[in-house]
C-alpha cells in the first residue's frame, strides 16, 4: 500500500480541475472502528472460523491488531476529501459550508 500525504492528494485533484471544499482526518475514528471490528471477530470467532477457516481468521486478527496500532501511533491515516469540479461560470452546485450539506437529522 502506498499512501500519499493529504496535501499531495489535494494537489492532484486541483491539477485535474477540482476544487477542494472540505478535508477531514478520521484517523482516530478509524482506530476505534478497527478495534470494534477486532472485538467482533474475537466474540464471533467460532462463527467466522466456520465460514472462512482458522488461517484466514488469524490473518485478519493480525491485520486488525497491526492496523489499530499503526493508526493510533499516527503511522497511517485516513482522510476524507470533498472535491467538486466548478462550471466555467465558477459555480459548483454544492452548498458552501458543511452545515448546509446535512439535513435536520444530521445525515447527508
Amino acid at each position: 500500500m502506498h499512501m500519499r500525504p493529504v496535501g499531495r492528494t489535494v494537489d492532484v485533484l486541483e491539477s485535474a480541475g477540482f476544487e477542494a471544499r472540505h478535508v477531514e482526518s478520521v484517523r482516530e475514528h478509524y482506530t476505534r472502528t478497527i478495534d470494534a471490528w477486532r472485538d467482533r471477530l474475537e466474540s464471533e470467532w467460532p462463527r467466522f472460523e466456520a465460514l472462512v477457516g482458522t488461517t484466514t481468521c488469524r490473518v485478519w486478527r493480525l491485520y486488525l491488531a497491526g492496523a489499530s496500532l499503526a493508526f493510533s501511533e499516527r503511522r497511517m491515516g485516513v482522510d476524507q476529501i470533498l472535491a467538486v469540479r466548478p462550471t466555467r461560470g465558477g459555480g459548483a452546485g454544492v452548498p458552501p459550508t458543511p452545515a448546509a450539506w446535512y439535513g435536520p437529522d444530521g445525515r447527508p
